[in-house]
């Protein structure tokens, strides 16, 4: 796109590590034991809340990249764009888990469905990807198939989308359906957050920005106070009325966070170190996502074979570096180079900026 925002790419770095951090706590405290400083407290799942700023980035980012196109051949593009930038690297990295449960006998159907179909309910409730964050890549390629018809079908068609969702997100509060679970989840909103963000930011002051930063760290804070029970797991998405709490508890403070700085950038200045450390960053921030759930099962079998032992805290602030790592050597040596080869023009070998 031209206009680079290095904030939102800041963002997409910090809310892939909030993930990392709490999935690195639950290795320490819950699978082998230790204590931690953080064990007990708020912030100990706190970092699940990256999920919904990533939601709302990538409705502002799609929108944005998106503006002005449409058509079939606009919306085929996009969708082909979004298929190769997403799924490859996702099914390459589940691969090793595949394999693990296909020898174990415990590859079942509902799994190998929610991951190479981003199908999550083949019954009322969730049933992970074989990669455990891929749940979260089956509600991306939702949005985008949605965004695509819309794209294809114009402002009607795209309204009409919004409606028949409303009515899905209404009826799965009262029917527990699998298809209403999926295509009606309240989570859905987050997108739909960032898309309205994309719509309306240009449009007003300069000023709102640190206001929407303050009240949304506020809306994170209160949070913390007095509490978020019940939307930091996978019990938000199997009953709709939690989720609708995780988007209130979470999600609109994600979406004024993604708004006051999307208002505070400066896209017209060039940018400093920092913005392009920020950008580095962003952009490794889909394979850390994606590869910090391999390193945590290598060092969970590590410590628990005896052969390293280590205080809680260390394993935590080892688990975060070592995902990090991984997540930035993949980016460099697997995920950058699968995308030049699944780019079929010169003119489209620029590196595509990922949405989530």
């Amino acid at each position: 796109m031209g206009e680079r925002f290095y904030g939102v790419q800041g963002l997409r770095f910090a809310a892939a590590t909030a993930v990392v951090v709490a999935h690195a706590l639950d290795l320490a405290g819950t699978r082998l034991g230790l204590e931690t400083a953080l064990a007990g407290s708020a912030l100990e799942d706190f970092g699940a809340l990256g999920v919904d700023v990533f939601f709302v980035i990538s409705g502002f980012i799609i929108a944005t990249t998106t503006r002005g196109q449409t058509g079939l051949a606009a919306a085929g593009d996009f969708l082909w764009r979004r298929f190769r930038r997403v799924a490859p690297i996702y099914w390459l990295l589940s691969l090793p888990i595949l394999i693990g449960m296909a020898r174990g006998g415990t590859l079942s159907p509902e799994v190998a469905a929610a991951t190479f179909l981003f199908w999550l309910f083949s019954g009322r409730e969730m049933t992970f990807p074989a990669l455990g964050p891929g749940w979260t890549l089956c509600f991306e390629m939702l949005f985008y198939a949605g965004f695509g018809l819309a794209m294809a079908g114009g402002r009607r068609v795209g309204w009409g989308l919004v409606g028949a969702y409303a009515a899905m997100l209404a009826a799965g509060l009262v029917v527990a359906a699998p298809v209403l679970r999926f295509w009606g989840a309240p989570i859905v909103l987050e997108f739909l957050l960032g898309v309205g963000i994309a719509s309306v930011w240009r449009r007003t002051p300069r000023g709102t920005g640190p206001w929407a930063v303050g009240l949304a760290l506020a809306g994170f804070g209160l949070s913390l106070v007095v509490g978020y029970g019940g939307i930091d797991d996978v019990r938000a998405l199997n009953d709709p009325w939690n989720g609708l709490r995780r988007v209130v508890i979470w999600g609109l403070p994600s979406a004024l966070l993604v708004f006051g700085v999307v208002r505070m950038e400066r896209t017209d200045a060039a940018p400093g170190r920092l913005e392009r450390a920020a950008a580095f960053m962003g952009d490794a921030s889909y394979s850390i996502y994606l590869t910090h759930v391999l390193v945590i099962r290598a060092l969970g079998r590590l410590f628990e074979s005896g052969v390293v032992a280590m205080p809680g805290d260390a394993v935590v602030v080892l688990t975060v570096f070592a995902s990090l790592a991984a997540g930035v050597a993949v980016h460099l040596w697997v995920e950058r180079p699968m995308l030049r080869l699944l780019t079929p023009s010169p003119r489209g070998r620029g590196l595509e900026r990922p949405s989530a």
